[in-house]
């Protein structure tokens, strides 16, 4: 075996440019496929991550208002307390949502006011910056005070900590001033780029938020159940008991936001695997390319054909040569594909600030079917070589 890479490799050597450029068209094949597996890896990585760090991995309870008899629809302190008595429940946060125009430093911009009270750090994964979060005390006193994520502060003053200063809110017609006591992340650089798409965001604490705008429900619940339980089990029992203490079917409903996680990661893997086959299909017509260079060297090489066959080599050592041929040829260009394309991706994806996921497995497994194909490829001009009549391979000029 080794005698027959050695002549293999030296046959290559002789062409060098037909074997670069023949090694070329798999090193684009190769390298167009780990571009595309990195960026999906990346992709689904930073989403799954921002949609963790958003809180998104629980539960959601909300209310259908269209099955209310007075047409308002919401979740009372007695709903929320049930929720919170219920096992496997580890935090439950009252949240209202309410679009709003703020007024910071006479910058003005649209924003969404979130109602939360002292536990949104745990329930939302609500991550600080500078300051401090919503208190107990906060939430008892309704005070007037907010936590604005760093978006905001930036573009007002250009710099991310500005508590103590003042944040004007327009809610109910009204302009209501509130003292900032904090800074929370606005998210990853993923986030941070949809900056003109993504509303600025205020929190408050929701008893605040119910002053200023007359209600007295919640518009839902965000709950996280711990992590022994079984989430569908505990989403099944919340609903009976919301619909046993109030004497209602179908009022309530749940959203299992891990269970939309992970449907939206499925879909994220299939949208990758039809883009990784699609710039596969470079890689067959990288094959083709090997079959054709290697019908043209069996051409070129049918007297050296004659000339082994004629001092004894065999028809399976002609095979072996020509095969090993085309599958060093593959080798190269899909190692120099993965360098190539590897290195690419990385520089890309880190030029989002995202974080590279390398899948040393599926790098070998690329490896590995582009030797394999460079193998297929080269077994019809391996026969063709090996069918060769001593005879008549001589007579060629």
């Amino acid at each position: 075996m080794r005698d027959i890479l050695s002549c293999a490799w030296k046959s290559l050597a002789r062409k060098r440019l037909r074997t670069l450029l023949t090694a070329g068209s798999i090193t684009i094949g190769v390298s167009m496929v780990a571009v595309v597996s990195l960026i999906g890896s990346a992709g689904k990585t930073a989403v799954n991550g921002e949609l963790e760090s958003l809180g998104i991995s629980g539960l959601s309870i909300s209310t259908n208002a269209s099955l209310s008899e007075d047409g308002l629809s919401g979740l009372s302190e007695e709903d929320l307390a049930l929720i919170r008595s219920t096992g496997n429940v580890e935090t439950a946060m009252p949240l209202m949502i309410e679009y709003s125009t703020s007024t910071l430093r006479e910058v003005q911009s649209g924003t969404l006011i979130c109602g939360i009270d002292a536990g949104a750090k745990q329930a939302i994964s609500l991550s600080l910056k500078h300051g401090r979060l919503i208190s107990k005390a906060d939430v008892q006193s309704a005070a007037m005070i907010c936590v604005v994520d760093e978006t905001l502060a930036r573009e007002a003053y250009g710099r991310d900590n500005i508590t103590g200063k003042t944040i004007r809110l327009q809610i109910g017609g009204t302009q209501e001033e509130l003292e900032i006591v904090g800074i929370a992340e606005a998210g990853s650089t993923l986030l941070q780029s949809l900056g003109e798409f993504i509303p600025g965001m205020v929190y408050v604490p929701y008893s605040t938020l119910q002053a200023l705008t007359g209600r007295s429900t919640f518009d839902q619940v965000a709950v996280r159940v711990s992590d022994s339980a079984d989430i569908e089990a505990t989403e099944t029992l919340l609903l009976s008991r919301l619909e046993r203490a109030t004497g209602t079917q179908g009022y309530f409903r749940t959203d299992n936001l891990a269970t939309q996680r992970d449907r939206l990661g499925n879909l994220l893997d299939i949208v990758s695997l039809v883009l990784t086959v699609i710039s596969g299909i470079s890689l067959v017509v990288s094959g083709l390319g090997i079959m054709t260079i290697m019908l043209v060297s069996v051409s070129e090489r049918t007297r050296e054909i004659g000339v082994k066959k004629a001092i004894g080599a065999s028809r399976s050592r002609i095979l072996w040569e020509f095969l090993a041929e085309a599958v060093t040829i593959s080798l190269l260009g899909s190692l120099a594909g993965i360098a190539v394309g590897g290195g690419a991706g990385w520089l890309g994806i880190r030029a989002f600030g995202l974080e590279v996921p390398i899948d040393g497995a599926a790098f070998g497994f690329l490896i590995l079917f582009s030797v394999l194909l460079g193998g297929v490829f080269g077994v019809y001009p391996a026969l063709k070589a090996a069918r060769l009549k001593p005879v008549d391979a001589l007579r060629q000029e």
